[in-house]
């Protein structure tokens, strides 16, 4: 038989089963595209001249009986990323895109994209941090990238090697306020330039002079050898420069063997297991051809709704799981995405009607509840030790009055202001059911409890026997060592209700209930928690509500809305009293049209005792987490920074010589710290046109 067949019949086969082991062909864009698409990033105000201000919320794991699980990471990869809802500038859209709603259980987040060095969008980086994730980018060597032997560039002293790019990419993360790097290298190096030991010195001084806070993770395609082998493990050909970033990420084709050989492996080398992060492709689970396969763990039906999977064999094992493209379900589900996501990371069911391009859709891509990731995954508490605060702004939003924005879009993305999400949650007894869900469509975003009576009694009336159902919302892990203030805004329904809800938080596994205080637009919470000094016996575990009644006859029933909640350390001070804002005035960025115009002020307070009360302190807006910004009454959104991208929209619509400017700054506790009230003159310029801000009001 071997007769009938030509070599090339015999060995495409075994090429075809190795595909998966090789780069697949860059087919992104020119070199002339991406520098179009960076002109016009700086335009939507990506990156380049905008900087992340909020800082990393250092967060603790959650309280729980469970035995530890895997650490989080993931590679964000989504159409080549760089996206309009990703800006700045609230930009109008079509539909909700992703975001990722589980980020409490997210350790480490990478933006990926295909450019040499990959800096997250502040949006990003601002909503990671307020929610304790690590918001890294990627220096990336693909085989079209130009003159990649000068990142070996060095020059040497007595004192060793020094590498001109590590300053660089050590000052862009600090700049840009994210927390470090995957290095990916995807392209051997010039055999002229090419010592094993001087990239390894490279990544060591990345890693030292970035600091113990940040982060630097070597990707498995590189070897010791000077060729692009991905080893799917951690071992000798991949060891050493693991081990001079401190973190490995490997390639998504591994087996439980070569888990186990890794572990072991670490074991011996003093790595800590929690920093080896092996590769889920949650593509795999797709249709793919002979010679393009995508094979991750399990190998047969891994990734896709399987991706749990994955996470939960890497819990037993003790190591971490790097879950590359976790917005496939936004890719190849676009209309139902979300359901989808839910599927994997809840394990909800997913949509009868569900398509996709496979062709097999029933078949390939089933709901697989008993791994979906967050039963998992490693869960981290919200907040810190001594602070919590969410104000319930979800991504994207929607006005209020129905109205339509600049663009003629109702809806718009507001990525960058996405508050710390309650952990997804629905409870229910014999007589209700409890839910929640954030509502976008009103003045002030809230999160509203949903009850739906089951099974109505004879006897409406509640009585003290009753049972109570609790809906847990956070989970939290704040020891209270001293004492802590619990404020919260929330309001019940005009109507009469034969239901009763209470905001409870559970203490050493203690419920105690919240009591409120009736005020002129609904109800609000002002409470001192204590325990006993100097000990941590006594831990707040979890903050949630608890109901008891009926809510409607038919259908669901609004029964609570929660504007916002904090819990702060006790000030005997307003450490905020010297805030100022100062020098309100524009100026002009880029040129031709790229040209952009920017609100600008200066900004002062006294943050000395800020980090001693344990609040977040911001090391480019002290005190202020955010600044909301209006033009002649135009909501403007808000700003992360000390200057503002004025739409083109808005400067055509303002027309006036003068305009009146609000700039109010608030507080990571959500509380006002300082505002600006003032008018601005325009005045000619080189550039066309600016506005100079007189002396306005300025005051908390």
């Amino acid at each position: 038989m071997a007769n009938l067949f030509g070599w090339k019949d015999i060995l495409r086969p075994i090429r075809d089963g190795y595909r998966h082991l090789f780069p697949t062909p860059d087919t992104g864009p020119t070199p002339e595209e991406r520098h179009r698409q960076r002109e016009l990033d700086r335009l939507k105000g990506f990156t380049y001249f905008d900087t992340a201000n909020t800082p990393l919320l250092p967060r603790r794991r959650a309280q729980t009986k469970h035995v530890s699980k895997a650490d989080v990471l993931l590679v964000h990869d989504y159409a080549g990323n760089y996206h309009d809802y990703e800006s700045v500038q609230l930009p109008g859209v079509t539909k909700k895109l992703y975001i990722c709603e589980y980020l409490q259980h997210v350790d480490t987040f990478i933006y990926f994209s295909h450019k040499l060095v990959c800096v997250p969008p502040p949006t990003w980086t601002n909503t990671l941090h307020r929610n304790g994730v690590k918001a890294l980018g990627t220096l990336l060597i693909e085989p079209q990238t130009k003159d990649s032997g000068r990142v070996l560039e060095h020059v040497t002293s007595a004192e060793g090697m020094t590498f001109p790019l590590v300053n660089k990419l050590v000052f862009i993360a600090q700049h840009y306020g994210f927390d470090g790097y995957l290095i990916n290298v995807e392209k051997p190096f010039p055999s002229d330039v090419w010592d094993p030991k001087v990239l390894e010195s490279f990544l060591s001084q990345l890693k030292c002079e970035l600091g113990e806070a940040k982060q630097l993770v070597w990707y498995d395609a590189l070897t010791t050898s000077n060729k692009v082998s991905y080893q799917n493990a951690l071992n000798t050909s991949n060891i050493t420069f693991a081990k001079a970033c401190g973190s490995l990420l490997t390639n998504y084709c591994w087996t439980e063997a070569d888990a186990e050989s890794s572990k072991q492996l670490a074991l011996r080398n003093d790595i800590s297991l929690c920093k080896v992060f092996f590769g889920i492709d949650v593509w795999a689970q797709n249709t793919t051809t002979l010679s393009h396969p995508r094979v991750t763990y399990p190998e047969k039906g891994g990734g896709g709704t399987n991706t749990g999977v994955a996470v939960a064999k890497l819990t037993t094992l003790g190591l971490s799981a790097g879950i590359f493209a976790p917005a496939w379900s936004f890719e190849h589900f676009p209309n139902h995405e979300r359901e989808v996501e839910r599927a994997i990371w809840e394990g909800e069911k997913l949509p009868s009607d569900l398509t996709c391009t496979c062709g097999d859709c029933p078949s390939r891509h089933q709901a697989n509840a008993e791994y979906a990731i967050s039963k998992h995954a490693q869960e981290f508490a919200a907040g810190s030790e001594n602070f919590f605060y969410t104000d319930s702004s979800p991504a994207f939003g929607r006005r209020s009055d129905g109205k339509k924005d600049l663009s003629g879009r109702s809806l718009h993305a507001q990525l960058g202001q996405q508050s710390i999400l309650p952990q997804p949650k629905r409870v229910a007894n014999d007589s209700i059911t409890l839910t929640h869900f954030l509502d976008d469509t009103t003045i002030e975003p809230t999160l509203v409890i949903e009850a739906t009576t089951i099974s109505p009694p004879a006897d409406p009336r509640i009585k003290q026997s009753d049972p109570w159902l609790y809906l847990p919302l956070y989970n939290l892990n704040m020891p209270l060592t001293r004492k802590l203030q619990l404020r919260s805004s929330l309001r019940k329904p005009a109507f009469p209700t034969a239901l009763e809800i209470e905001v409870y938080i559970k203490i050493h596994g203690d419920y105690q209930i919240l009591p409120t205080t009736q005020i002129r637009n609904g109800l609000f919470i002002d409470t001192i928690l204590s325990g006993q000094q100097g000990t941590s016996a006594h831990v707040i575990e979890e903050l949630g509500v608890r109901a008891r009644g009926i809510a409607t006859i038919k259908g669901p029933a609004r029964v609570l809305w929660i504007s916002s909640i904090g819990i702060t350390p006790v000030s005997k001070h307003q450490v905020w009293q010297n805030a100022s804002i100062t020098n309100v005035h524009t100026i002009h960025r880029g040129a031709t049209e790229t040209q952009q115009l920017r609100l600008r002020w200066s900004y002062e307070d006294a943050t000395s005792t800020t980090a001693a009360q344990g609040m977040p302190q911001s090391d480019i807006t002290g005190l202020v987490s955010y600044f909301h910004i209006k033009i002649d009454e135009r909501d403007l959104g808000r700003a992360y920074a000390l200057e503002h991208v004025i739409s083109p929209d808005i400067v055509t619509k303002v027309g006036d010589p003068e305009v009146i400017v609000e700039i109010m700054g608030v507080g990571f506790d959500g509380r006002k710290v300082v505002e600006w009230n003032g008018i601005m003159r325009r005045h000619e310029c080189e550039e066309g046109y600016e506005w100079v801000g007189e002396e306005g009001e300025a005051g908390v």
